[in-house]
């Protein structure tokens, strides 16, 4: 991804180790502070063997790290294979040179509510995420991304225009969130808002500099 700017925000690939570690405080308070997926740590880290090598995406502002996800590619082991391979059922990943996961996407929790305001249109800010991995995806050839959700996220994504489908029914893990495995391909996101949402096509489309303002809801 080539990193560019939206007026405050700013999408790039986070490559410097401060970079990095600012993802990786992010992800421990979002994870371990407010979900309590993983433990909590005393340097206030949340960082794992898949970080040793993967892609760190980020979204920020001119002051801070709004929110990030994590990219494996399809050489690497996914965490969808080993850690949640319960979740998959009868599924069987097939991974084609266009296959990647997507894991850790968080956005910082006090900006949950924010909108983005485009000449587009308005948008959940967490959507400016979405496109700071659709950018990633689109320069560099991949297509089809396997993710482990939140059922309620699940239902966030295709509520908000990006089309997912479960690999098998949710599962209640033993921290009590029903998770379930899924899949989504950003062909199929084109096609679904050539239809129902151009804009948000547009938007995602448009890597020139648009004005945007962040507001709450």
């Amino acid at each position: 991804m080539t990193d560019f700017s939206e007026h405050e925000l700013r999408f790039r690939t986070l490559v410097h180790q401060e970079d990095k570690e600012a993802a990786y405080r992010l992800r421990h308070q979002v994870f371990a502070e407010e979900l309590g997926w993983v433990p909590c740590k005393e340097d206030g880290r949340e960082v794992d063997d898949y970080d040793r090598d993967c892609i760190l995406v980020g979204l920020s502002d001119r002051s801070r790290l709004l929110g990030c996800l994590r990219i494996l590619l399809p050489h690497q082991q996914f965490m969808i294979e080993k850690e949640f391979k319960g979740l998959l059922g009868d599924h069987r990943i097939e991974k084609g040179k266009e296959t990647i996961e997507v894991t850790r996407f968080c956005l910082a929790g006090d900006l949950r509510k924010s909108q983005v305001i485009t000449r587009y249109g308005r948008f959940p800010l967490v959507m400016a995420l979405e496109k700071a991995f659709y950018s990633w995806c689109r320069a560099n050839g991949m297509d089809e991304v396997y993710m482990v959700v939140s059922k309620f996220f699940f239902r966030l994504l295709n509520l908000l225009g990006m089309p997912c489908t479960a690999l098998a029914p949710p599962v209640t893990m033993p921290d009590g969130v029903v998770a379930l495995a899924a899949i989504s391909s950003w062909s199929a996101f084109e096609l679904f808002n050539e239809e129902k949402n151009p804009a948000l096509l547009a938007w995602f489309r448009d890597s020139s500099g648009v004005e945007v303002s962040r507001r709450a809801a």
